[in-house]
């Protein structure tokens, strides 16, 4: 017990006088977040069938949020740690290898302001039997010599990770042309949620006004990197045409001629705000606004929808409202 303390002791102080000497370097020291991965040693092999135990430290000056570990590029679990927002921690994260083989295992860091780290990797061979590893530490304050410690891996469960709890729905599932309706989702123990094709939070909603009938879907990516698609389907009932007014009588017994129909549709409104082009800060509720158009015949309705672009040449319904009798 008191070797494992002096241990932890000369690690702590090594890692001080790191950082102090880091600082001292001025502009040349590096200013972002840093992670390093203590626990296994580049190379390490860890015996079939066990859980991979794997530690690291992670320093940011503004305070670190999370921590991400990714097996052979995939992303696999994200932590905070014990003190979120501390300037130095230690995470421990576990890992079950799904076969043998050699496996690229990283982390990397986010500070409180999303900062990113650099990427501490290693690799980490699996199979077979393991032998004990020993680790040599120096002491830094006094001339002594070599101290010689061995580190035996804890014993840990070797169930999976905990399969992902999804929940996905419309809130009403069944709406009038026109009207609106809100789609929810709520999912646990996942490593990504994807709606519309961009990252959600695990709790979150999305209205949406529409006409027709719609097929909505949410992508969940798992913690061993499965994916499971939910779909929720809004039915959408009657149309979004305009009534015209039905002809009107002229007195007897001298007919006059009917009015003709208004076929002519009223003239497109122009966007007025947003400006074309114009790039907002993420969180701020701009006003649409457009120029008010006037229709001889009947009172002008307005709809607004709302597409992200998916890719270079397809775009996908984000939102809408309507109608609408105001031009903003």
């Amino acid at each position: 017990m008191e070797k494992t303390r002096w241990l932890s002791l000369l690690v702590r102080m090594v890692f001080l006088l790191s950082v102090l000497g880091t600082a001292a370097c001025g502009q040349a020291a590096q200013a972002g977040p840093r992670v390093w991965i203590d626990f296994p040693t580049d190379g390490a092999l860890v015996p079939s069938g066990s859980i991979v135990t794997v530690m690291s430290h992670a320093y940011a000056r503004q305070g670190v949020a999370e921590i991400v570990l990714t097996i052979d590029g995939a992303a696999y679990r994200r932590d905070a740690p014990a003190s979120p927002g501390a300037a130095y921690v230690h995470v421990s994260q576990e890992w079950q290898p799904p076969a043998d083989g050699t496996y690229a295992v990283q982390v990397q860091a986010y500070d409180v302001g999303g900062q990113v780290s650099n990427i501490a990797s290693i690799t980490v061979r699996v199979g077979g039997a393991t032998a004990t590893p020993v680790v040599t530490v120096t002491p830094v304050i006094t001339v002594t010599p070599v101290i010689t410690e061995t580190l035996v891996p804890t014993d840990t469960p070797t169930s999976p990770p905990p399969d992902a709890v999804i929940q996905f729905w419309a809130d009403p599932p069944q709406i009038q042309a026109g009207g609106c309706t809100t789609i929810r989702w709520h999912v646990e123990n996942a490593a990504r949620v994807i709606f519309g094709g961009i990252d959600q939070p695990f709790d979150g909603s999305y209205q949406d006004c529409m006409c027709e009938s719609q097929l909505y879907r949410l992508t969940v990516v798992k913690l061993d990197a499965s994916e499971e698609v939910r779909t929720v389907t809004i039915a959408v009932t009657g149309s979004c045409v305009t009534p015209t007014d039905p002809p009107q009588q002229e007195p007897q017994p001298q007919p006059q001629p009917q009015p003709q129909k208004d076929t002519t549709p009223p003239p497109v409104p122009t966007p007025s705000s947003p400006a074309n082009g114009q790039v907002l800060k993420c969180g701020t509720a701009p006003t649409l606004t457009w120029s008010r158009v006037k229709d001889p015949s009947t009172p002008v309705r307005y709809y607004v929808k709302l597409e992200i672009k998916v890719t270079a040449n397809q775009w996908q319904s984000a939102g809408g409202y309507g109608p609408l009798t105001d031009n903003q």
